[in-house]
């Protein structure tokens, strides 16, 4: 292994190492610009897909225009896949809200009896474990807290709870739900006996048989991935995920598609839309992205070059049947 020792360079330097590398760089000014805003090494991971050698020196007649139209391209899918996680986090956590304190009231979490046997290992390295109850108080404990400072929270109604009440210790499941992230909202589902989990599910409209539940919680974890990676401005094109999907039998469409690439997530993110909003907008605002930039391979994401719209639209409810699309 070597010692790490390059200096740090100004945007002009940068530039002008782009070009020694053979980038065809049309207003230099510009360029400087770009780079001064972006951040030379946040653009080097889209300039990858236009270099031809472990030097990093770039294919014939390459533009600097070309790489910034393909950052562009990035910048416009996170901020829909973004938008649209967002509905289904919104959707999901009024689902378990409104399911869980109908039944068992507001503070429902202190019910041992809702709860799934399994313990969790709390540190891999030592045998320490605690309930599925436990982990959920810890959720809402930490999640309350996460944002507190100078012993003051950042929700004003949950700093109001705590000025009003004594008891509970922790404020009410649909207050304190306001706070969580869909990956803590994805633990408490999972936490759940199947019997509540069903009923989740079928308020949201989906399929309510054990096959199915599963799934949901298992689509649920890539699609918390692909959030945190849209929320830190990561790249998405040409991703191969680490967290996989888990297929469908009964979808046909997911059948021989790469489960760890951007089509499939995306295929799974329209159909929750599909199902629990009836919103179709996320495959029309994927459709006028393609088609504002036609020069990036759709490939590269996982989609079928010729892709005109996602093939499966939802399951009916309380059915495995699907319902495709209508032929445009």
């Amino acid at each position: 292994m070597e010692f790490f020792n390059k200096d740090a360079l100004t945007a002009e330097e940068q530039i002008d190492l782009l070009i020694k590398r053979g980038l065809q760089v049309a207003d230099i000014n510009s360029a400087v610009k770009t780079i001064k805003r972006i951040g030379y090494y946040h653009l080097s991971s889209y300039m990858r897909f236009f270099q031809c050698d472990n030097k990093h020196n770039f294919i014939d007649n390459i533009e600097f225009a070309q790489i910034v139209n393909l950052y562009n391209f990035d910048k416009e899918l996170r901020h829909i896949t973004f938008k649209a996680i967002e509905q289904i986090e919104i959707a999901y956590r009024a689902a378990i809200s409104n399911i869980m304190c109908k039944q068992f009231g507001s503070h429902w979490f202190y019910n041992d009896e809702l709860y799934i046997s399994n313990l969790i290992k709390v540190n891999s390295d030592e045998e320490e474990f605690i309930t599925q109850q436990q982990q959920v108080l810890n959720t809402i404990q930490s999640e309350i807290k996460k944002k507190k400072k100078n012993n003051k929270y950042a929700e004003t109604f949950i700093k109001k709870y705590y000025e009003k009440y004594s008891e509970p210790q922790l404020p009410p499941f649909w207050m304190a739900a306001e706070t969580f992230t869909i990956g803590s909202l994805h633990r408490i589902y999972y936490s759940l006996k199947d019997c509540y989990k069903k009923q989740i599910t079928e308020y949201l409209g989906f399929s309510s048989d054990a096959t199915f539940i599963a799934l949901f919680s298992n689509w649920l974890q890539p699609i918390c991935m692909v959030r945190n990676i849209c929320a830190h401005h990561s790249r998405l094109f040409n991703r191969i995920f680490k967290i996989k999907a888990k297929q469908h039998n009964q979808i046909a469409e997911f059948k021989g598609i790469s489960n760890n690439r951007f089509y499939y997530i995306s295929m799974i993110i329209n159909y929750y839309l599909q199902t629990m909003c009836y919103d179709s907008s996320f495959e029309t605002d994927i459709i006028n992205l393609f088609n504002r930039y036609p020069s990036i391979n759709k490939e590269k994401l996982g989609f079928p070059n010729d892709w005109e719209h996602f093939s499966i639209t939802r399951l009916k409810k309380h059915e495995n049947k699907i319902v495709p699309n209508v032929a445009r």
